[in-house]
């Protein structure tokens, strides 16, 4: 490609082979074959791709493939998704620091693509995308760009926060909290049936509250902040 040429190496196209490959292992399409025997299937949008390139903090090339979500229309319910704010970071930090926990900072790599898509939406395969060039194929992951994608991955990532046993704080919804016993055992918390609500077992079993509850008994929280 012509930035590569001007800069006497590959690492654009390199970092473009990486992210299709990153695409396809995580199946964000649905092929539906070439465009000259088929076509999509019927209420599906045709839409666009393009390349996005920035150059991260470490030095690496990053290529990212971004839906052309503005060619979609408006959605009719809310696309919201929370992030923490600077207080709830603080928070964590606090309550770290007072109760001897390690704090850590991560991300999740192609975050958006854990999760599926809702839109009804296809394109037409490029050439940057090897032998599905021409192919019609329709978008299943929450594919970066597309106008839900933001929630989708917020509602996945929410999922597995519980399966993990973590609840939300009800004064700051993007810190998830797991108490555990002082053994480090985890304390679960239960559905309430009847008042639909995340309850949580004492370690007598005996105990239940609306939110957790702290015991002077060495047990404490973990504590995860979501942006």
């Amino acid at each position: 490609m012509e930035l590569d040429r001007l800069n006497k190496n590959d690492k654009w196209s390199k970092s473009e082979e990486l992210e299709v490959k990153q695409l396809m292992e995580y199946h964000t399409f649905k092929d539906h074959g070439h465009r000259s025997k088929n076509k999509a299937p019927d209420g599906y949008k045709r839409i666009t791709l393009h390349m996005v390139y920035a150059v991260k903090h470490d030095g690496r090339h990053k290529s990212r493939i971004v839906a052309g979500g503005h060619l979609t229309d408006a959605p009719v319910e809310s696309v919201y998704s929370g992030v923490v704010s600077l207080r709830g970071v603080r928070l964590v930090i606090f309550l770290a620091e007072l109760n001897g926990l390690k704090v850590y900072q991560t991300d999740v790599g192609n975050a958006y693509l854990e999760a599926y898509t809702k839109e009804k939406v296809y394109v037409i395969g490029g050439p940057e995308l090897g032998k599905l060039e021409g192919h019609v194929l329709v978008i299943v992951k929450a594919l970066y760009g597309l106008k839900s994608s933001g929630l989708r991955w917020y509602e996945r990532f929410a999922d597995v926060l519980r399966d993990m046993g973590f609840t939300p704080c009800p004064a700051e919804p993007e810190i998830w909290m797991r108490e555990h016993r002082a053994d480090g055992s985890i304390i679960w918390p239960v559905k309430n049936k009847s008042q639909n609500d995340t309850t949580r077992v004492g370690i007598g079993s005996s105990t239940t509250s609306k939110y957790p509850v702290p015991d002077n008994d060495g047990s404490y929280y973990e504590y995860i902040a979501t942006y």
